[in-house]
């Protein structure tokens, strides 16, 4: 699995409703919490995200601008809690995904490698 060779990537599950995706979310999320790893558990909306063990909104979580634009960042400020847990953190399970703006994720991915970047600095 690419959690646990330390690998980065990012997947795509796509199924309508009832397909089992969020029995999918849980099950990873168990057996990857089982050995003590971080893993944080998003959604595009509230009803979705109230699924999720420990799940919020994305824009709640990573403080995800509601207007965006193609500079957007996200207001993640390095060396703070947030940051470290980030830093700490083995995988992001983002459900519901496609409802999500491509700026919402250019403005995380931006915010991510500043955030991470200056915690390996620390």
């Amino acid at each position: 699995m690419v959690v646990q060779r330390n690998k980065g990537g990012v997947f795509f599950i796509y199924g309508y409703g009832g397909t089992c995706k969020t029995y999918l979310w849980k099950t990873i999320s168990t057996a990857i919490r089982s050995k003590g790893k971080i893993i944080l558990t998003v959604a595009s909306s509230g009803i979705a995200s109230l699924l999720l063990t420990g799940g919020r909104t994305t824009h709640s979580k990573f403080r995800i601008l509601k207007n965006l634009n193609e500079d957007s960042t996200c207001y993640m400020d390095p060396g703070t809690n947030e940051a470290q847990l980030l830093e700490k953190t083995k995988l992001i399970i983002w459900d519901e995904a496609p409802m999500a703006h491509k700026h919402g994720f250019q403005a995380l991915d931006v915010s991510l490698k500043d955030v991470l970047s200056s915690n390996l600095r620390f």
